[in-house]
């Protein structure tokens, strides 16, 4: 921290000392609130840690365990199976870096092990983030102030999330901070190692490359064309390795993509689509509030719109930044190019990747802020102490930065505050897992998603997990017709037929009563891909319960359907937390 302007810079003296001992005050009142905002993160992630806080959290625990036992869940084996393996679209890197940590320290519970390193992923994205901006400021409130924000770009629906997106945060991050490294030398290589290291940890990060290669391409012609032959380089090779080594890789990553991308934005709706977008605008924040749906498919246009309330003088600090960036011709600091490109590339992207949303905001908080959030403060701070800027125009600055820091910090805690489980939340979830460890002496059971980590815990058979029911009939009727899905995924026909002769026998098993619980969701949106009440019912089923169980700040109502015996009534599971 310097709070003595040095001889090279361009300070108002007696002006600046002063506005910097005011950041520095209100610094330290942000490094308060984050303590806060951490504690209470921290509370609600490992308050109980066998509790899924998202609804495909489990297929990564389901991974990490293939993982540990030594199996390959993307070996042609599984097709031999009778019962499918899980099916991801999204790739095994954080698993396997948990898997790695999990072969040294053995002793630790393995759900509890994925929130750390999760926890651990989020604080060091937040610490390079906080790092970049302290090398290019004067005081600490730009720093603390990007270490909370990018805190929040990694941090889904109010918690920490056992899932890929931390660990994607963290090497995009880390490939910025590569980058503003004025001493590593070849650091393409290194930048095109982490890029192709994104495209195994969720795909859509990989939109890096694309902003590296337009920056390199304006500041370094030559390193542009390392980045570029190393990255294809790379990019083959693993490719070439994994698909030998992982056959179903890609047809779970590329061609599962399709599938669920095919759900999801059919009932989306994009941002330039809707003829009545200008009416809607207009539309008063109750009935936005309305309209907002609670999770699942969102729309893109709702989305810019919470995205801007939350972060509307952040997104003013970097256009005012990058407006004087070419008034003066100069960039702002060392590397500054490169977030703007990327912020451009990133919301170019978004066009598109916006208009699903399993969880609200997350593609934008994830690809776009943590560019958009380093840029604008150091640029804020840099204007508000310039003594060459009007004094008029620092004190504006000096206002936009406290509108930065204050707003968008109350905006984050009133629009996005975390989420603790409840006592009453916590009982339902035991309740649910009494009914499962209950029934699971008596036959086998049918799990659904929510109820995942159960099955897994206890060694039980989880088939509703990853992707699972984007495999649908239609889709292989789609592939079967695709001479291009047949020759490039060889194996997607038999593994598509597998799920839907498996699912075929659970509607089977309901039918001659052998399943002793069965758990479905009380929507029928899957009912004629998985088991439908009517089925249940004409098979000898009763509903025992609905419970709405608690994931983050959505429910999701789950029966529990079991068999009707004459003159027993069905056991009732009981316990508390």
């Amino acid at each position: 921290m310097r709070f003595n302007p040095k001889a090279d810079r361009f300070y108002d003296t007696a002006g600046g000392m002063r506005r910097r001992l005011v950041f520095n005050i209100v610094a330290f009142a942000v490094i308060l609130y984050t303590v806060f905002f951490l504690s209470g993160i921290c509370r609600a992630a490992f308050s109980s840690t066998h509790i899924p806080n998202e609804y495909r959290e489990p297929a990564n625990f389901d991974l990490t365990l293939a993982f540990i036992k030594g199996v390959n869940p993307y070996a042609l084996d599984v097709l031999e199976e009778d019962a499918p393996g899980c099916v991801y679209q999204y790739g095994p890197l954080f698993s396997l870096i948990v898997a790695g940590i999990h072969f040294i320290l053995s002793f630790m519970d393995i759900f509890v092990l994925h929130y750390i390193v999760a926890l651990i992923c989020v604080l060091a994205a937040a610490l390079m983030a906080a790092v970049i901006t302290h090398e290019n400021t004067e005081t600490l409130l730009p720093s603390v102030c990007v270490f909370l924000l990018t805190i929040v770009c990694t941090w889904r629906y109010g918690y920490v999330n056992a899932v890929p997106d931390t660990l994607g945060v963290t090497i995009l991050v880390l490939i910025f901070f590569i980058e503003t490294r004025k001493r590593i030398h070849g650091k393409e290589y290194i930048e095109a190692a982490l890029a192709v290291a994104l495209l195994y940890t969720k795909q859509y990060f990989v939109i890096i490359a694309a902003s590296l290669f337009f920056y390199k391409l304006i500041t370094d012609i030559r390193a542009c064309v390392r980045l570029s032959i190393s990255g294809i380089l790379l990019l083959v090779g693993s490719v070439a390795v994994v698909n030998y080594t992982c056959p179903l890789y890609f047809t779970y990553t590329l061609l599962i993509v399709h599938g669920v991308s095919g759900q999801s934005v059919a009932v989306s709706r994009p941002l330039f689509s809707s003829i009545g977008l200008i009416g809607e605008a207009l539309v008063s924040p109750e009935e936005q509030a309305v309209q907002l749906p609670p999770t699942g498919w969102a729309f893109e246009l709702l989305q810019l719109r919470s995205l801007i309330s939350i972060f509307l003088f952040v997104f003013a600090g970097m256009i005012a930044g990058v407006v004087r960036a070419f008034a003066t011709k100069t960039p702002r600091f060392n590397c500054s190019r490169l977030f703007v490109i990327h912020s451009g590339v990133a919301f170019m992207a978004l066009l598109f990747l916006g208009q699903n949303d399993g969880a609200w905001l997350s593609y934008y908080l994830e690809l776009l802020m943590p560019s958009v959030v380093i840029y604008s403060f150091i640029s804020a701070e840099r204007d508000a102490l310039d003594d060459e800027i009007h004094r008029y125009f620092r004190w504006a600055y000096f206002a936009l930065l406290m509108f930065m820091v204050m707003y968008t910090t109350y905006r984050v805690d009133s629009r996005l505050p975390y989420y603790e489980k409840s006592d009453e939340a916590m009982a339902v979830w035991e309740k649910a897992y009494n009914y499962c460890d209950a029934y699971a002496e008596s036959g086998e059971l049918l799990y659904r998603a929510p109820l995942g980590i159960n099955a897994l815990a206890s060694g039980r058979y989880l088939y509703d997990n990853g992707h699972e029911m984007a495999i649908h009939q239609k889709f292989l009727d789609e592939y079967n017709a695709t001479e291009f899905y047949q020759r490039i995924f060889p194996y997607a026909g038999r593994l598509m037929e597998q799920h839907i002769r498996y699912r075929e026998e659970m509607r089977k098993k309901v039918t001659e009563r052998k399943y002793s619980l069965v758990m479905k969701t009380a929507t029928d949106e899957d009912a004629e891909e998985f088991v439908s009440a009517e089925a249940l019912e004409g098979a000898g089923y009763v509903k025992l319960d609905t419970l709405g169980l608690e994931m983050g700040w959505v429910d999701y109502d789950v029966e529990f359907w079991v068999l009707a015996k004459s003159g027993e009534v069905p056991l009732e599971a009981t316990g508390t937390v």
